[in-house]
């Protein structure tokens, strides 16, 4: 299989039954986006002040250990992309911590990421802010033997999805406030992976957050579908709902937080309101003035679609946004995507939604049932 470089956001079919087939797999067919990606990336890394490409190595030495310590099926499956990709396994591993490079060179973006979930439709909605590259890199990714639907960048393992069972993940970008000696050596990106391919429910889901480790930055919102049921009560037939479930995740450095039933999360911590760290910083002011307007529509009932697609050129930090040109190349809102956990679907649009507004429809056909 091959795909057009200039395509938008191409879907992408992984068959394969093994983590070794599936990563040659993924690495045969998106070698050019790999090849770009990590371009990308390493002139991201080096306009920080205190960037050296050794140090970068090193740290992607420490996370693949942990990770070789903890599966052995991703350590495959990384490898064989890094193989069939032509690439240094070390560069694969760096663009799957990728998150966590950055906070240990200090990044600072100030463009990043908007979630929402609404537990009443099962609708767990992103927009996706970054480097106006993705728009050509990214893509949508069906892995067949594991039932997971994701919206990815190349030669990583886990992103933005849901698996069949109705559990979905997205991610935003935190600064670390804490500062922690040994910080997890599980990615971020491999612990999205491992929920889309284990957790059944909810509990479970925020049980392999909290073993991988207390991370070293960044937020996922765990959303779980609703189910409904048909219950007898004095001889009389009712429909009832287990409410559609939530939770933000957070990972300071030192452990990780749950906010349980919060449905919506831009760029700074809730679990305190301790953000000093970052408080005289734009990219707090950016992360502050996306959450007041979320919760101003949210609590206005707006749609999550509403929302994400929410902007006013009189904003200086809409939700929804153009691209513009920053320090570190043009940053914008390179998708917005709405997951129906009921449904098993995804609408994304394939680039900008202010360029591009059309929603695109991807659907997984088997859904499971964990009660």
């Amino acid at each position: 299989m091959s795909i057009d470089s200039n395509e938008i956001f191409p879907f992408i079919q992984f068959n394969s039954q093994t983590s070794r087939e599936r990563g040659y797999e993924h690495g045969t067919i998106l070698s050019e986006r790999i090849d770009k990606s990590i371009k990308v990336y390493r002139e991201q890394f080096s306009k920080q002040k205190n960037f050296n490409e050794k140090y970068i190595l090193k740290l992607c030495e420490q996370y693949h250990r942990g990770i070789s310590l903890f599966s052995n099926d991703y350590l495959e499956e990384l490898n064989s992309i890094a193989i069939s990709s032509k690439q240094d396994p070390l560069w694969i591993i760096a663009l799957n911590c990728r998150l966590e490079i950055l906070n240990h060179l200090f990044f600072g973006v100030q463009n990043e990421c908007t979630v929402l979930y609404d537990k009443q439709t099962c609708q767990l909605g992103e927009n996706w802010d970054w480097v106006q590259d993705f728009e050509y890199l990214a893509f949508i990714n069906y892995i067949k033997s594991n039932e997971i639907l994701l919206m990815n960048e190349p030669g990583v393992l886990g992103k933005v999805g849901f698996n069949s069972y109705g559990i979905g993940t997205t991610i935003n970008f935190v600064d670390p406030s804490a500062q922690s000696p040994n910080p997890s050596n599980i990615p971020l990106h491999i612990s999205l992976r491992t929920v889309l391919d284990q957790a059944k429910t909810l509990e479970e889901a925020l049980n392999i957050f909290e073993q991988n480790g207390p991370g070293f930055g960044g937020h996922v919102l765990v959303g779980k579908f609703k189910i409904q049921f048909l219950f007898f009560c004095k001889n009389r037939l009712f429909l009832g709902d287990d409410k559609g479930q939530c939770c933000c995740v957070e990972f300071p450095g030192d452990k990780v937080q749950f906010i349980r039933n919060h449905p919506y999360h831009t760029n700074h911590f809730l679990y305190t309101n301790n953000n000093d760290d970052i408080k005289d910083k734009p990219r707090y002011q950016n992360s502050l003035a996306r959450y007041e307007r979320v919760k101003q529509l949210w609590e206005n009932k707006k749609s999550i679609q509403s929302i994400l697609l929410d902007y006013d050129d009189k904003q200086t930090y809409p939700i929804c946004r153009l691209f513009q040109p920053t320090v570190f190349g043009s940053v914008g809102t390179v998708c917005s995507l709405i997951m129906n956990l009921k449904e098993r679907t995804m609408n994304i649009t394939k680039g900008n939604p202010r360029q591009y507004p059309n929603f695109h429809q991807y659907k997984l056909d088997k859904k499971r049932d964990a009660n």
